[in-house]
């Protein structure tokens, strides 16, 4: 069973305000997967960007998988006490009946005049693996199946399994290569119809701008 991260005690809003002499406040972030393979993943990528457990927050359990379900759970976070400045609900499409009500629900969440949340989604059609595999390689071919990427994947890193922390660190060597993959197919929706498709680059970017606030007086 893969660890999970405790949820880190958060901040007042008064230590939000930025004070004269001060550094400024610490981005505060939630993430919310519906697997222990981007728990894992997520985990390896703070501890490379060197952000600690009070700025990259790991949702505990979502109480199910179905990406409305992780939506259900980043909402019912968000009241937690200081609340967060930016949370991401990281699924996938493979096959869940509700990708697409979680995806509505996240734009209305955000959308809201009254008291919008700071959420965002970090999808990947069909699967997570699909970003997995984009480390390995440039790729917008077509997935039907989940299997079919993880199958394309061995071929790239053989022994790959979900849920492994040592892979998880492995795949942070070439992280780079993955950013930039993941933007060119962002070009490429227009002519695959996303499919394939995955946001997860964007989460990682994000890292990358809070790890730059953190020397900043």
């Amino acid at each position: 069973m893969a660890r999970r991260m405790p949820i880190s005690p958060l901040r007042d809003r008064e230590s939000l305000l930025r004070k004269p002499g001060r550094r400024p406040p610490r981005s505060i972030n939630l993430i919310v997967c519906e697997g222990e393979t981007e728990q894992e993943y997520f985990e390896a990528a703070r501890i490379r960007y060197g952000l600690t457990t009070a700025q990259i927050v790991l949702a505990e359990n979502t109480k199910g998988a179905a990406p409305i379900s992780v939506v259900a759970c980043a909402e019912v976070k968000c009241a937690d006490h200081g609340g967060y400045d930016r949370v991401y609900c990281v699924f996938d499409r493979n096959g869940h009946e509700s990708f697409d009500r979680a995806r509505a629900r996240i734009k209305t969440l955000a959308g809201r005049k009254n008291k919008p949340l700071p959420i965002r989604e970090a999808i990947s059609i069909p699967c997570f693996e699909f970003w997995v595999l984009l480390h390995h390689e440039r790729t917008d071919a077509p997935f039907q199946r989940c299997a079919d990427v993880i199958e394309r994947l061995r071929e790239r890193m053989p022994g790959y399994e979900k849920a492994h922390a040592v892979i998880a660190r492995q795949l942070m060597s070439i992280l780079e290569q993955a950013l930039d993959n993941a933007a060119w197919v962002e070009t490429r929706v227009e002519h695959t119809e996303r499919n394939p498709y995955t946001s997860v680059h964007h989460v990682l970017r994000h890292f990358a701008q809070v790890a730059d606030q953190k020397d900043i007086a």
